[in-house]
């Protein structure tokens, strides 16, 4: 009797980014006859994708890690594998911080997963039969480190089969790795390198066959969706706008939204572009981390605030609606209380519709743990508070104007007390609130018409305005 193929789990940590890389891991896997299940305690082979953008990201990976290795010790469980930003960064030390990691795969090497996940698996079974042949003794089996050494970021990208965890209607698209800009608090370069864009032709070729497939809404992603094109040949090097471009001519894609944009490399054909189609969400997530020259200088961010105002003016001249996301980072070293009182003051007199506020975490890798003027921690707590909680108030104001009127949502999924989880362009999936609708013969991925009937700090609720989905071709906000 042929034994069945072994069982794999996913563990995914971290942002879309790395989402999309377990995705990929996951479609070769599947392709070479893993069976995928939701559940670690069913496995027979588990991969942690980490996250170590922050010491807070390292540590939530560290103990994910633990809990996981403990089932190994509990029976069926034969292999772990790390993969993802934390492997890139601590690489082979992992497996010496936390027993029972078999194996780290860096991010530049999501193409060998399954040889790794075989490897694993193999020395698993060579190790249980040693066992046996002990007679059921613990059987002295030489330690041995990880399996594949942490390889640096680089090289073209390759295209990966994916095996969608996000919602049939949506996926994520990639469109580049690595980033150019040396922000002295950041160790992405570090850990995906310089900026590679993906050739615009593979990208239409993969978003055709996601609408294919049911997918409806596009989330372009990227350390620096902005900067797309700029290592590509110069003759005929493509720009983000030339990318959106073509993406608004896939047939079956009806919203196409963009992610992770940089200040610096804004212009006027992509307010233009993103303003003028009815496909591309009015939406625009920018983190801008502070205001004041001072703290934007010494964060290396290449703008001070007279262009940043200038610039946040222009995007909403020319995407009228639009709907702004942004970050801040709060107790940067050297941040006196003029500088956090010049951020409070702007984010109040800019209203936001979305903002992130990080207390700073010094990386050892990010030049700036060498930064004198280090500001307590409680401090950094309070400042974080204070301008989250001003936030709040604005976004109650911002969310209560939408009340009463009619909008076109995305359906996401069923949620509590009967009614659906949904969005308008407005708000981007898993990372801002929703929109709580209620009405029949709703579905997921249909788009509807609904009213807006209440709001909260960060919520939206409706009622449907029609029995059904709506025929759409772009629907707009």
């Amino acid at each position: 009797m042929k034994p069945l193929a072994p069982k794999l789990a996913f563990v995914t940590l971290g942002c879309p980014k790395n989402q999309v890389d377990s995705e990929a891991m996951l479609g070769l896997l599947a392709k070479d006859g893993f069976r995928p299940t939701g559940d670690v305690n069913d496995a027979d082979l588990v991969v942690v994708n980490t996250c170590a953008f922050l010491g807070s990201a390292v540590a939530e990976s560290k103990q994910t890690i633990q809990e996981i290795a403990k089932l190994k010790k509990r029976g069926k469980l034969q292999g772990l594998v790390v993969a993802g930003c934390w492997a890139q960064r601590d690489g082979t030390t992992i497996a010496d911080q936390i027993p029972g990691v078999d194996a780290v795969l860096g991010t530049g090497s999501v193409e060998k997963i399954v040889g790794l996940a075989r490897a694993v698996l193999d020395r698993a079974a060579a190790r249980a039969a040693t066992v046996k042949a002990a007679g059921g003794a613990k059987a002295r089996v030489p330690r041995q480190g990880p399996l594949d050494e942490v390889h640096e970021p680089g090289g073209a990208l390759v295209a990966l089969p994916r095996a969608l965890s996000t919602p049939r209607h949506l996926a994520y698209l990639k469109i580049s790795e690595g980033c150019d800009h040396r922000c002295t608090f950041c160790i992405i370069p570090h850990l995906r390198g310089d900026q590679r864009s993906r050739p615009l032709d593979s990208l239409v070729t993969v978003a055709r066959l996601l609408a294919k497939n049911g997918v409806k809404e596009l989330v372009l992603i990227g350390q620096d969706t902005t900067a797309y094109g700029i290592d590509l040949p110069a003759a005929g090097r493509p720009r983000l706008s030339t990318l959106l471009q073509a993406l608004v001519e896939v047939d079956g894609i009806e919203w196409i939204r963009v992610m992770y944009t940089y200040p610096r490399e804004w212009d006027e054909e992509l307010m233009d572009t993103l303003g003028g189609h009815p496909k591309l969400c009015k939406y625009v997530d920018m983190p801008l981390q502070h205001i004041h020259d001072v703290m934007l200088k010494r964060m290396a961010r290449a703008s001070n605030r007279a262009k940043t105002e200038q610039l946040l003016a222009e995007i909403r001249r020319r995407i009228p609606g639009v709907s702004l996301r942004t970050s801040f980072i709060v107790g940067f070293p050297g941040e006196t209380k003029e500088h956090y009182d010049t951020l409070l003051s702007f984010v109040r007199d800019m209203e936001f519709d979305k903002v992130v506020v990080f207390a700073y975490e010094p990386e050892r890798e990010a030049p700036s743990s060498g930064f004198t003027g280090r500001v307590p921690e409680w401090v950094k707590a309070s400042r974080r508070e204070r301008l989250l909680l001003t936030q709040q108030g604005i976004s109650t104001r911002r969310l209560a104007r939408r009340v009463g009127r009619v909008e076109t949502v995305l359906v996401d999924g069923p949620a509590a007390e009967g009614r659906w989880l949904a969005r308008t362009q407005g708000e981007a999936y898993e990372v801002d609130g929703g929109v709580f609708v209620e009405g029949n013969d709703l579905s997921p991925g249909s788009f509807v018409r609904a009213r807006i009937t209440g709001a909260s700090a960060y919520d939206l609720w409706a009622v449907a305005l029609t029995p059904g989905p709506l025929a759409l071709q772009g629907a707009s906000r």
